[in-house]
């Protein structure tokens, strides 16, 4: 009930990722009447061109053993000889149809799935030797489909074969009055017409074939949405550590912008060593103090140093600190609880800034 229920469940077309992973283990969209019907083809093209050729070189082969047939020993050493004699001999007359066959074969198959190497259907596998697994495939839709497409392809032949060979006879009685010698030659031709009969049938299996596989295929590589986000987990990672690294991101982008901020404050409110609050006051454009940075832990430490190298004052305050850094946001105005702190810190900062302007003009 439960693998019904996850076959019930897997309503959505496989991703990209299970396509590649299904194509590493060798599993890929095929059609072996896609196949048939190239390598048939093929080989009525070939035998079509040097058809005649082929079977004279057959003919005079069989003339020239059958004449010497009564000269011929055939003890060991004489039967390797005429046997390796023979093989080469039919080796040159059908290795470029066979050639052509093997090739057309190799490059059919990688027109339809691609290059695919894979040794996984080799490996050891307990649920092919499965009782279980073995009486489902007995009854399996897949089954049923090959079975009812033998059977169309047995009464489609079987009816093309007696329409070609009932268009024949009339021919076939013809050649009581023609040479044995152009028998074969008929013969190939003739067959060469029924192998296209033979074809056109096959292409017609062959696209119902097509379709079959490819929605079968998809079929069985369909996903659950549990799967999807199983996958999605595993390709990018677990949500919750891509959360923790937004926010380590996040961290060390505020570290930074924080460490910017700090040569642009009037004052560094510190606790004074975990935490530090950068504060700016505009009079003409700020109706109230603002905090422009703030850190904790080593990034108070590190915007103590900034504050340091550019001369912005420092102030301890233990209490003041902790308020800013817990009720005020960065680039917020300071609450009006906090205003007579701020104040006393910034009038007494900024009459020492105006005073050292001051005595910087007069000398």
């Amino acid at each position: 009930m439960a693998e019904q229920q996850t076959e019930q469940d897997r309503t959505e077309p496989a991703t990209p990722t299970k396509l590649r992973e299904a194509k590493r283990r060798g599993q890929v969209s095929k059609s072996l009447e896609i196949n048939s019907l190239f390598i048939l083809s093929v080989g009525i093209a070939v035998f079509y061109l040097i058809g005649d050729d082929m079977v004279s070189q057959q003919l005079a082969l069989s003339r020239e053993l059958l004449s010497n047939a009564g000269s011929i020993s055939l003890g060991p050493a004489q039967a390797l000889i005429l046997f390796e004699y023979t093989f080469q001999w039919v080796a040159s007359i059908f290795w470029p149809l066979i050639a052509i066959l093997f090739i057309g074969a190799v490059l059919m198959n990688m027109f339809q799935t691609g290059p695919v190497f894979s040794f996984h259907p080799l490996k050891p596998d307990t649920s092919r030797i499965n009782p279980v697994n073995g009486f489902k495939r007995l009854f399996s839709v897949r089954l049923l489909y090959e079975s009812v497409k033998t059977l169309i392809k047995l009464v489609l032949f079987a009816g093309c074969l007696y329409l070609a060979i009932t268009s024949l006879v009339p021919s076939l009685v013809s050649l009581l009055d023609r040479h044995p010698d152009s028998y074969p030659v008929f013969l190939a031709r003739n067959g060469t017409l029924i192998a296209i009969y033979l074809v056109a049938v096959l292409l017609f299996i062959a696209l119902l074939d097509l379709l079959y596989t490819r929605w079968d295929f998809a079929k069985r590589m369909r996903m659950s949405r549990r799967e999807i986000k199983d996958e999605v987990k595993r390709r990018e990672g677990d949500p919750q550590i891509r959360a923790k690294m937004r926010e380590l991101q996040r961290e060390a982008a505020k570290r930074a912008g924080s460490l910017r901020k700090v040569p642009d404050a009037d004052v560094l409110i510190t606790n004074p060593t975990h935490l530090s609050i950068a504060l700016m006051y505009k009079r003409e454009s700020m109706s109230a103090p603002q905090v422009i940075a703030k850190g904790a832990g080593d990034l108070a430490i590190n915007m103590r140093t900034v504050a340091r190298r550019h001369n912005i004052p420092i102030v301890e305050n233990r209490s003041l600190a902790r308020k800013l850094f817990k009720s005020v946001g960065i680039d917020q105005p300071i609450g009006e609880d906090l205003y007579p702190t701020v104040a006393k810190i910034l009038v007494r900062i900024f009459a020492k800034r105006d005073a050292k302007v001051n005595g910087v003009v007069a000398g």
